[in-house]
């Protein structure tokens, strides 16, 4: 707890993403990523063959676009680095860890995705208005944008956020969820280069036996395109839950993926980022 709090205190991060948890989720992730080593291994192993893979429909290697790069657990950084002449790792915080590295080409951008956190900081009562970034459609240097075990977290903090403090309709809260996948799925989609989304299907808890006892739906069936492939994530074993029950994630992995199903997204204005692009 002493080594996670100093962490928490040299990380650098915006103020509202430190109130809003982002950062104490950052460390968390780390932490859990090291009692559950062994658990977590087979899947991060998965992730990078699926990025490996990606990679085989690049006709250049110039820049590569890493969304969700976290502490890079799940990300082959070094053969990336080999590979391309730019690699941008894009999150809302960047643990200390991960930008110990010797690539000058290799460059940390802290950018909120979803370009709303801040606005719903600021103002909880009123939900904000999704619409579809075009954050870096118009660079012509990239070659692949990875989504990597990003998307279906991306409402997770902010409805936390959120339920403590001002009361939302689940109705309006459905929509806000829904609408920030929308935008990221159809932000995604807008790259005329390769892309690949890398995120949970469904989240399980399995009783002591292994038997599934519930589902849920993180992208709440919003998209139609076929996985390239798929694989379990036991990202909460017994021995990390503390009780008789586990939690699994059924991930997918979408080659070139492309939205189809955009309803209830009203687009718009571009979000402000607050991001120097690089």
């Amino acid at each position: 707890m002493i080594t996670e709090f100093l962490t928490s205190l040299l990380t650098p991060a915006p103020k509202w993403a430190k109130r809003m948890e982002f950062l104490n989720e950052a460390i968390a992730i780390e932490a859990r990523a090291k009692r559950c080593r062994d658990d977590w291994a087979p899947h991060q192993q998965h992730t990078k063959d699926a990025i490996f893979d990606a990679i085989k429909a690049c006709d250049q290697h110039r820049t590569v676009v890493v969304v969700g790069s976290g502490a890079c657990l799940d990300i082959p950084l070094a053969e990336l680095a080999d590979m391309f002449e730019r690699v941008l790792l894009i999150d809302i915080v960047h643990p200390l860890k991960s930008k110990r590295h010797r690539w000058n080409h290799v460059i940390h951008v802290t950018l909120d995705i979803t370009g709303q956190m801040e606005t719903l900081y600021d103002n909880p009562g009123k939900l904000p208005e999704m619409s579809v970034p075009d954050i870096y459609h118009d660079v012509s240097d990239i070659d692949m944008v990875l989504s990597v075990n990003l998307a279906s977290q991306l409402p997770v903090i902010p409805l936390k956020y959120l339920a403590h403090k001002k009361p939302h309709d689940e109705h309006d809260l459905e929509r806000f969820t829904k609408n920030i996948l929308i935008a990221h799925f159809t932000w995604l989609s807008g790259f005329a280069c390769a892309s690949a989304l890398i995120c949970d299907k469904t989240w399980e808890t399995l009783d002591v036996s292994g038997n599934v006892i519930e589902t849920d739906d993180p992208l709440h069936g919003l998209i139609s395109q076929k996985t390239t492939n798929e694989w379990y994530w036991d990202v909460a074993p017994r021995h990390e839950t503390g009780t008789e029950f586990s939690r699994r994630n059924r991930v997918g992995y979408w080659s070139n993926f492309l939205l189809t199903d955009s309803d209830d997204l009203t687009t718009g204005q571009n979000m402000n980022s607050n991001c120097t692009y690089v």
